[in-house]
């Protein structure tokens, strides 16, 4: 794996081979489609920005279209002396030159068809997904528990809760140790923030244990969520496809078309059009930027993007109703100052949320997972040691959830409850628990907070269950759990500002979607397609004209600022 670094400047561009700069010079005029006017406003925004936070213009090196076939076939795979047989290759060498020797059988396809391909492809894996995490979900926390209160009637909730959290990290240890190379996202930034990118493994190998690891995780009630792990699979079903369609020689076909089904495969389990697209390609740049092959992606994952909300809304489920469902309360009158103000202070305090959430992540990870004790023949770590650590990371992540039940999850289906303080009962949530479960909880998730020290209880909670999950290595995405986190504290804060002024109340439904905005896309560095997130995802009641604009100069400035307070970021990027 190449060196790891934090930003760009120009020895890098430099420093590149001849060829591939003066290609990317001569591909990087932005070719963006005619068809989606309104994505074009959002996308200058986002270009504007994107210069603004790296102190000018920067342009990303592509991969080279015209290299010969040999010559790419030379980057994806390491070079062996003529005289090594091929029985002495590693077994992934060997599947790159199946394929590589293959090309010549491509059976190519043009780009729109490809796209709508991968679209629908990975809109029926990301719905079978889903369906299977909502049988697991209900078996694990309402089945289980009724069938053990039918046996033991004194049963206690706490308990029950502690016990099950730690089964899923021992089953979880057992699993990495079987499953040691699965794809994360961490893998998927790496290899497309290089330039040029990085092919990604075949997903024969890796798509089922990436999805079998995610079903555990999001099933015991870990706080990480599956989108990240959509992304993944998404990705390396597009980058199988490409090399299929168009040869292993295609390295920019691949990485196109992994966006496209990164894209597709997000879309159809968030059920929300476009953000996926944006989201795949922002979030392999460190400065809130699009990735530097999206002239040639940005097209193909919008396409996928629509393929496959379509399959979901208009065949898979046609009679589900449309449209978001987060409700944030109304606004009422609000003026231009109170407008600003809200998201500089948002924008301040998500930079300040998220800096300190990836701080503490890593400090956890170097305590959990030392150098000192990989295995020096193989590299990585014992059985042992992966079943200790995830066992003990499931044990804590159970207590805290047994006195804050509501931090379960990763937060999508029971984020209305801390959207409106609570005012929503968690029990009345998708992913709700039983009066029984929660009887025994510090603050309780079925009445409204008690007061601002209630709210940030739950913040803070939500936040270091978050980052024990992500310490431990269970695979899962960050999104709607720092959604989750962040909706408490903004209720405190607003809490604690309205005995200085009664006018206080109508700003709360505002710093929730601010500070949210802000806490997501400063860890993930994907402020646009945060935005496009939360206001795709909110209800028809949601007064968004005047919250939006709040919302988008937060999520930007949530970015800048934690870029300015820490050199380090959540993701290692190979710009």
């Amino acid at each position: 794996r190449p060196s790891i670094g934090f930003g760009r400047n120009d020895d890098d561009q430099r420093n590149l081979p001849p060829t591939n700069a003066a290609t990317a010079t001569h591909t990087s005029k932005m070719r963006a489609p005619s068809s989606l006017s309104f994505l074009l406003l959002l996308l200058a925004v986002n270009s504007h920005w994107s210069s603004a936070l790296t102190g000018g213009s920067s342009k990303a090196a592509h991969l080279p279209s015209n290299l010969s076939g040999g010559a790419v076939r030379r980057q994806l795979a390491p070079s062996f002396a003529s005289s090594t047989s091929s029985n002495e290759l590693p077994r992934e060498t060997k599947q790159a030159s199946i394929f590589a020797s293959a090309s010549s059988d491509a059976v190519p396809l043009g780009e729109i068809p490809a796209s709508l391909t991968v679209g629908v492809i990975t809109a029926a894996m990301g719905f079978v997904y889903g369906k299977v995490l909502g049988v697991c979900v209900n078996t694990v926390w309402h089945k289980v528990p009724s069938l053990l209160l039918d046996k033991f009637s004194s049963l206690h909730p706490g308990y029950f809760i502690t016990a099950t959290c730690t089964v899923g990290g021992i089953l979880m240890g057992l699993l990495s140790s079987k499953f040691s190379s699965t794809f994360t996202v961490a893998d998927f930034v790496a290899s497309f923030s290089n330039a040029p990118a990085k092919a990604l493994p075949e997903s024969r190998v890796h798509l089922l244990p990436l999805l079998l690891l995610s079903l555990v995780t999001s099933s015991f009630g870990f706080s990480v969520g599956p989108e990240a792990p959509m992304v993944c699979a998404g990705a390396l079903l597009g980058s199988s496809l490409a090399k299929y369609w168009y040869g292993n020689a295609e390295a920019s076909k691949q990485e196109v078309m992994a966006y496209a089904g990164a894209a597709g495969a997000l879309t159809a389990f968030m059920g929300i059009p476009m953000a996926g697209s944006i989201f795949a390609l922002e979030l392999t740049r460190s400065n809130a930027g699009l990735a530097g092959s999206s002239d040639r992606a940005l097209s193909p994952s919008i396409l996928s993007s629509i393929a496959a909300i379509a399959v979901i809304r208009g065949i898979l489920l046609p009679a589900k109703a449309v449209g978001g469902h987060f409700a944030y309360g109304p606004i009422g009158a609000l003026s231009g100052r109170t407008m600003i103000a809200t998201a500089g202070i948002c924008g301040l305090g998500g930079a300040f949320m998220g800096t300190v959430f990836h701080k503490l992540v890593h400090i956890l990870k170097d305590i959990s997972w030392p150098t000192s004790a990989k295995d020096k023949k193989t590299g990585g770590f014992s059985v042992k040691r992966q079943v200790m650590v995830k066992s003990l990371i499931g044990l804590a992540v159970g207590i805290l959830s047994s006195q804050f039940p509501q931090t379960l999850f990763w937060g999508e289906g029971s984020l209305q409850c801390v959207v409106d303080g609570q005012s929503t009962a968690f029990a009345a949530t998708k992913h709700g628990l039983s009066n029984f479960l929660t009887s025994h909880a510090r603050v309780n998730p079925n009445l409204p907070f008690a007061s601002a020290s209630a709210a940030v209880q739950v913040g803070v909670a939500k936040l270091i269950s978050i980052a024990l999950a992500c310490a431990g290595k269970f695979p899962g995405g960050i999104i709607f759990p720092l959604f989750f986190a962040a909706a408490p504290l903004a209720h405190a804060t607003c809490s604690l500002l309205s005995s200085a002024t009664s006018s206080i109340s109508p700003v709360v439904p505002l710093a929730v979607m601010c500070l949210m905005a802000a806490t997501q896309a400063s860890v993930t560095r994907t402020p646009l397609a945060t935005v496009l997130m939360l206001s795709l995802s909110a209800s028809a009641g949601t007064e968004l004209s005047p919250m939006l604009p709040a919302c988008l100069i937060s999520s930007y400035l949530g970015v800048y600022l934690s870029r300015k307070m820490s050199k380090e970021s959540y993701f290692q990027y190979s710009e």
